[in-house]
Order: C-alpha cells, then structure tokens, then sequence
C-alpha cells in the first residue's frame, strides 16, 4: 500500500497556507518584538527618565538674593541704612554630590536590567506560541494524511460492497471515522488563533494576522553539560543582576549617607547702601557696607543616619538570600527542562519503532482484507493505533523543543538590549 504519511509534505502544506498568512522564522518573530513590544517601549523610556534623575541632584542647591528696606532707616556715624542685598550659597561636604548621581544611576541601571527580564520572558511567549503553531501545522498533516488512509480504505470498503462481499455497516464504520478526522481537521484550525493572537500581541499588531511557522518542527538537540548553563545563569541573568544591582544601590547608598552626615557649609555676602548725612561731614561720610559671611550646619543628632546605615546593610543581606534563592529555583528549572527534554527524546524513538511496526502490519491486513474480505475491524482498529503513534511522536518533538524553549527563557541572550548609552 502506498504510505500517505509524508513528513515532507508539510514544505508544500505551509506553502498554501501562507497565501493567506504572514510566514516568518521564529528568529525574524524575536527579532520584530524587540522593536515592536509596547511593554519593552514603555520600560525603556522609563530607563531613559530614571537617567535625567542623577543631573537634578548632582547639582549645587540654587544660591539664595535677599533685598531688605530699611522702612525706618538705620542711623549710623556714616549715614543712615536704607536698603540691603545680600547672596549666599550652600556647600555640601566634598563629594556628596557625586555621590548621589552615582545613587541614582544605579536606581536607572536597575530599571535597564529590568528590560533585559522582561524581554526574556516575552521571547518566551513567542517561542511557545510559535511551538504550538508547529504542533498544530503538524497535527493537520497527520489527520490529512490519516483521513486519505480512511478514504482509500473506503473506496476499497465500496467496491466490495457493490460486489456483495462486504456490509454496508462496514462502509458506515469508515464514514463516520472519516467524518470525525474532519472535524477535528477544522478543531485544529480554530485553535491556532490563540498562539496566533499571542505573538501578535506581544508583537503590537492586529491579533488576528495569521501566522504560518517557517522552521521545521523536529526533536530539539540539547547539550547535557549543566556546569556552563549554571554559569551563565549565576553571572549573567537579568534577574540576578537586577538584585545585585539594588545591593549596589544599597551600598552607593551607605556612602551617601556617611556624607550627608558631614557638615556643609554656607558662604554669603551683605551690601548695605548708606545716604549720605546732611548733619555733618564725618570720614567716610555715606560709605556703603561689605560684610562677607560664613556658616557651618553640623549634623549633630546621628540616630538617623546610623539607622539608614543599618537599613541598607539590613537590603543588602535581604537581596542576597534572594539572589541565592532566585537562582536555586534557576538550577531547578533547568534540571526539570532536561528531564522533560530525556522523556520526550525516548518517548518519541519508541513511537517512531511502533509506528513502522504497525505501517507494516497495515499493508498486510489491507492486502488480506482487499482479498478476501478479513480482518476489517483490525485494520480499523490499527489504523487507530498509527494515528495515535502519529501523534505521540508529534507530542514528543514538543516536548522537546518546549524543554529547550524553557533553558533559552532561563539563559540570558547573548546579544543584550541594544538601548543602554
């Protein structure tokens, strides 16, 4: 019997449909979403505004102009006081505003790591949706492929009953089998609009904008060696390097705080405009005033200071049982990824050897059948059993390829967010 179960097929099947769909690799749909997420977009700019918060502070406090009149004039020996200007400016203690850049570019360097997580994870979203897409693809072939066994059988099912060697019941069993394949045909249909309409989502389109999956769907191919993947993970994680970045921000923020306990210092100068006297002509007569000026503030009541100190050494150990946590719950997934991945690696071997088990055990009970008429409900049966080995070794290669889309959503990238100045 000529087999009508084809993998290769499926080239000239997502051919046709992509004359009604937007075909695209998985790497293009990754790429697009790095540009077109709403989400990225949002917490970039939000990057970009916790970047102009370092300027606001790093700057000296605004110099302060007084202007003084003298309602009732001051007499002195040279003349009475009708107006006074004065200037002074604030100092803080040498380095204190470094220091506070410093704090919140390290608050902005957190929000940046923040873009490289979320990107992680909408990568996964798309990932997902585009292996179920090509589990769907594939399952359509399968039950197309199936439905042509069921009508060839039938055709085979007719002809006997014309001649009277067969029942008519049999050809109603190979109906009603054919007529379930289709609908679980358009069953399958329908449901591709859910991942379709996550992709385009996350990519910021219309989400019914079909999509027709480019790259094949296969058993993915996994490296066994945990020793770099952990590695990668501990050093290079957004996750974790957010937290390591707040312990930056807690220990930038010690400093700053030992520097706000400093002193700061005030540096003024008074004019003072003096008339003239009419009365007399001493020396000086009318002489206007300079008087420079100084001043310290002294932070003197230390109890805040040394609980802010105490607050942020307090984080810091906070953030580091976090760290240690976050990427316990790493080594975790990863290792469930690969015992998903094992499972459906031997899964899909042992359905590919009972599949060509039972393709032979098909042709024979067809040719026996063809012959004399035995064995129909076998043949039903076993056609049963091949679109079900059909379908497991399908589940297995998702199987797979989910578990290496669960690694790629733990490993960061190595190309980053092309943002950061």
């Amino acid at each position: 019997m000529r087999s009508f179960y084809k993998y290769t097929l499926t080239g000239l099947l997502l051919c046709l449909f992509s004359l009604a769909g937007t075909a695209q690799t998985l790497a293009e749909l990754l790429a697009a979403s790095d540009s077109a997420n709403l989400e990225l977009q949002a917490l970039y700019h939000e990057y970009l505004a916790a970047r102009e918060r370092g300027p606001q502070v790093s700057q000296l406090p605004e110099p302060e102009f007084g202007l003084g009149l003298f309602v009732l004039p001051v007499e002195t020996r040279l003349g009475p006081q009708w107006v006074r200007l004065s200037a002074s400016q604030m100092f803080p203690w040498k380095g204190t505003l470094q220091a506070r850049e410093d704090v919140d570019f390290a608050m902005a360097s957190v929000r940046y790591e923040r873009i490289a997580a979320t990107r992680l994870l909408l990568h996964d979203q798309i990932r997902t949706a585009y292996i179920r897409l090509q589990e769907m693809d594939w399952k359509q072939v399968i039950l197309r492929d199936n439905i042509a066994l069921t009508q060839e059988l039938e055709r085979i099912v007719t002809t006997r009953v014309e001649t009277g060697r067969a029942s008519l019941a049999d050809l109603l069993r190979i109906q009603v089998k054919t007529r379930g394949l289709e609908e679980e045909l358009k069953l399958v249909e329908n449901l591709k609009h859910i991942p379709q309409a996550t992709i385009n989502q996350v990519l910021n389109r219309r989400v019914d904008l079909s999509i027709v999956p480019m790259d094949t769907l296969v058993v993915a191919n996994l490296n066994h060696d945990r020793d770099p993947v952990f590695a990668a993970i501990r050093d290079e994680h957004p996750s974790l390097r957010m937290l390591a970045l707040q312990q930056e921000v807690s220990q930038k923020t010690i400093q700053l705080n030992a520097l706000e306990g400093k002193p700061s210092f005030n540096a003024g100068i008074d004019y003072i405009a003096v008339g003239r006297r009419s009365d007399a002509t001493p020396a000086g007569n009318g002489r206007d005033i300079l008087s420079p000026r100084i001043g310290i503030r002294i932070p003197i009541y230390r109890d805040k200071y040394r609980a802010k100190a105490q607050e942020e050494k307090w984080t810091i150990q906070a953030l580091e049982y976090r760290k240690e946590d976050q990427f316990l719950q790493f080594q975790r997934e990863v290792e469930q990824a690969y015992a998903e991945y094992e499972d459906g690696r031997i899964r899909h071997a042992l359905a590919r050897e009972q599949k060509a088990i039972i393709q032979s055990a098909i042709e024979l009970q067809l040719t026996a059948y063809s012959t004399n008429g035995a064995g129909f409900l076998d043949l039903i049966q076993m056609e049963d059993q091949l679109l079900q080995y059909d379908l497991q070794m399908l589940s297995a290669m998702v199987k797979t390829q989910m578990a290496q889309a669960q690694l790629q959503k733990i490993i960061p990238q190595s190309e980053r967010p092309d943002h950061e100045e």
